[in-house]
């Protein structure tokens, strides 16, 4: 086995001698307990996947490989076998086994049941059905009920918009008007509803009994829907395409339906609009369909069988070009595999059309009276100014891929988007993560596109919106509302100005790298964290979140910073003017302390009436080359000094051009959770026996009582499990036409007794 990472990661030097891979967060967080027996040798190569008989035209795809595998890694690890020795999960089986043994305990039927021969043969036909190869996928309905979705949400936005109309001809009630609108869209897009196609395919070398089943499930079926008239006729088997189904078809009736929605669509005056959609109703029909295609057992839940009749790997998703990687991957041991089309994504992305309903706002302020009539216009193309902007810097819709596979030491595997238009910048090499403090448990970093452009085109957006309020709205307010615009004008608005003027000559220059960053770390610790809280017996860690610039130009950050404090004593000022009573008059915005320290310059902001420990202050560090954004001044002092990446070093070296990068010691992590778990639950025990926390008290062991001892030693083991996910790392780089995320895990089993 590869070299194995120890309880922390703190001391780990980096490696340049391992491929850089990436994890994804999403499955990072799933596998803590689970993913810990990767000490069994990864199969060389894998079969190809069942997805290969998938049409062309899915909507989207998951698959799930390897089932049984991964499940006997986990159920053979030690790390699993700490878990069934835990006395609450003993307890629990004891309990069970107890139920299973009483006569005519739901458990012991449940038992006696399973007994039976062919239930034995379909209980092992289902743990056969998910051991190597499944798959789900939606058929290209699901992008026409998405598009239904969009225009249904744009209907309500249109109906909370148009109740701002009062006077006019839409009625003014807000729950009546949105129910209107939205009964009006489904009635002009009828031909889009519908109910959308559902297949799942299970690879079984068991094809005797599969079809023993299948069998079995339509002399069932027939047995109790023939006593129904409704569903005398609804059971049928049929071959559709390759395949051999058992299909169970139900018809909604529209007079139910009708029925159902009386209420709501009683008062709405839409009858026409209500028979249309009734209609369509009636023309559906929900299937049911089981059956087996060659060595694969298939179930479709959806309006038909039609869709079936492509499973025949003629016209293969497998084929198309995203699945390139895919077919790629083929010879490692993959885990799982997911997928958005093109027409899905864009029918879920959001897009220009998104906005055509806040001209309905404007509209309905020009009717009601709200708005001069001739402001109309100009409303609307102020609002088509900014939406055009907008919607220019939106990613275009593109195919999403995503795969996984086993490795010597845990999990691996790539993501990728073909989206267009996106704001990843990969030219360069991301130097930002040596300024993450060396060893983090968690660090992040990203670069993207920077848009002065964008800046401005806002900034002079706002210019306009600003003299059309002056030009209609102020003018036609009360002397009130006029009084305030003014005290706005005079006062506040002046230091928008500079503030502009801020951002476009100090910040944008200095911040052009684009480079920005998030660290996590707990290098500091107390034993009381706030004055109200009784004291730890035991050192706490601080949780110490940071955010990190990247910075081009050092002099103009910081006279930019130097402008935002001036600016901040003149708002004071400002509103001070305005309303006397608006800020006490005492109160004043605190200097900060500014101090020399290795890397740079450090200013600190103490936070007096919080009752927080005094190393937790505002920090704000600026050094050659990064800006650091703290709660702790020493955590921001570490992150000014350029030092190698420690964090997840076995994993990746982040060495090459990335847009983006992460790394996650979660063994740190751990060992941040785990004094507090502790000193919460000791609180917890204090609070139970006397109803208050004294906070002059300090609190050990020495109050647990046996029962909390007992669940904190189980809270022990669980974590120790937890830390068997050592690490993991994410690089995020711009490859041609899309953008690729490749991560990887690190798991490492207990020790065995």
């Amino acid at each position: 086995m590869s070299q194995q990472i120890g309880t922390s990661l703190r001391s780990r030097t980096s490696s340049t001698s391992r491929p850089r891979w990436q994890f994804r967060p999403a499955l990072l967080l799933s596998l803590p307990l689970v993913l810990v027996a990767t000490m069994l040798p990864a199969p060389a190569t894998s079969a190809e996947p069942g997805l290969a008989i998938v049409p062309a035209d899915a909507a989207f795809l998951s698959s799930t490989l390897r089932g049984r595998e991964q499940v006997d890694r986990i159920v053979g690890s030690n790390a699993f076998a700490a878990l069934r020795d835990l006395p609450a999960v003993k307890k629990a089986l004891d309990e069970i086994a107890k139920q299973q043994a009483q006569p005519g305990n739901p458990l012991t039927i449940a038992a006696m049941f399973l007994q039976m021969p062919e239930n034995q043969q379909a209980l092992a036909l289902l743990q056969n059905m998910v051991a190597t190869d499944t798959f789900v996928y939606g058929t290209p309905s699901w992008v026409k009920l998405a598009g239904l979705f969009k225009k249904l949400q744009q209907a309500q936005q249109a109906g909370n918009i148009a109740t701002l109309s009062k006077g006019t001809a839409i009625d003014f009630n807000a729950q009546e008007t949105t129910a209107r609108m939205v009964v009006k869209t489904l009635a002009e897009n009828t031909a889009d509803i519908l109910i959308p196609d559902l297949v799942w395919g299970f690879q079984t070398n068991m094809q005797e009994a599969a079809e023993t089943q299948l069998k079995r499930l339509e002399l069932t079926l027939k047995m109790f829907t023939q006593a129904q008239p409704m569903l005398a006729n609804a059971v049928k088997r049929q071959t559709i395409g390759k395949g051999d189904y058992v299909t169970l078809t139900v018809r909604p009736d529209p007079n139910l339906v009708r029925l159902a929605i009386a209420d709501a669509v009683e008062d709405l005056d839409a009858e026409e609009e209500v028979n249309a959609i009734l209609t369509r109703v009636g023309e559906l029909e929900f299937v049911v369909a089981l059956g087996l295609l060659g060595d694969h057992v298939v179930l479709s839940l959806g309006g038909g069988t039609e869709h079936l009749e492509q499973l025949d790997g003629d016209s293969s998703l497998l084929a198309t070009e995203p699945f390139a990687v895919v077919r790629e991957a083929a010879g490692k041991p993959l885990t799982g595999i997911s997928y958005l089309s093109k027409p899905l994504s864009a029918a879920v992305m959001q897009s220009a059309e998104d906005f055509e309903q806040a001209e309905g706002l404007i509209t309905a302020l020009a009717e009601s009276g709200k708005l001069p009539a001739e402001a109309e216009a100009e409303a609307k193309e102020l609002l088509q100014q900014l939406v055009a902007g907008y919607t220019s810097r939106l990613p275009l819709p593109g195919p999403w891929l995503a795969y996984s596979h086993l490795t010597d030491t845990g999990y691996a595997g790539e993501v990728w988007n073909w989206a267009q238009n996106l704001p990843w910048d990969g030219s360069k090499q991301l130097d930002l993560l040596s300024f993450a403090g060396g060893s983090p448990f968690a660090a992040l970093a990203f670069r993207t596109e920077t848009d002065p452009e964008a800046f401005e085109a806002f900034v002079a957006w706002l210019a306009s919106a600003r003299d059309f309020a002056v030009k209609y709205i102020a003018a036609a307010a009360d002397e009130d509302a006029q009084e305030g615009f003014e005290a706005f004008e005079e006062q506040i608005l002046p230091l928008g100005g500079e503030l502009a003027d801020t951002i476009r000559g100090k910040f944008l220059p200095a911040l052009k790298s684009g480079q920005f960053g998030l660290v996590l770390d707990a290098d500091s610790t107390t034993t009381k964290l706030q004055q109200a809280l009784p004291a730890s017996a035991d050192p706490l860690p601080i949780i110490e979140p940071a955010i990190v610039l990247a910075i081009d130009d050092e002099a103009k950050f910081r006279e930019g910073l130097s402008d935002l404090f001036a600016l901040s004593d003149k708002l004071l000022a400002a509103i001070r003017e305005i309303d006397d009573d608006a800020v006490p008059s005492e109160y004043q915005i605190p200097d900060p302390t500014q101090t020399e320290v290795d890397g740079g310059k450090l200013w600190t902001f103490a936070l007096p009436g919080t009752g927080l420990d005094e190393q937790v202050q505002l920090s704000i560090g600026i050094g050659e080359k990064v800006a650091v954004f703290s709660l702790v001044p020493e955590q921001a002092k570490r992150l000014l000094v350029a030092k190698p990446l420690q964090t997840a070093s076995s994993l990746s070296a982040f060495d090459s051009k990335l847009a983006g990068a992460a790394a996650l010691d979660w063994v740190g992590l751990i060992d941040v959770i785990e004094p507090w778990a502790v000193y919460l639950a000791r609180c917890g025990v204090v609070q139970q026996a006397e109803g208050r926390l004294d906070p002059a008290a300090t609190i050990g062991a020495d109050v647990e009582t046996e029962e909390a001892t007992e669940a904190l030693a189980q809270v022990a083991t669980l974590l120790k499990v937890a830390r068997c996910l050592k690490a993991a790392a994410a690089e995020t780089s711009v490859d041609g036409k899309a953008t690729v995320t490749r991560w990887q895990n690190r798991i490492e089993d207990l020790p065995a007794k």
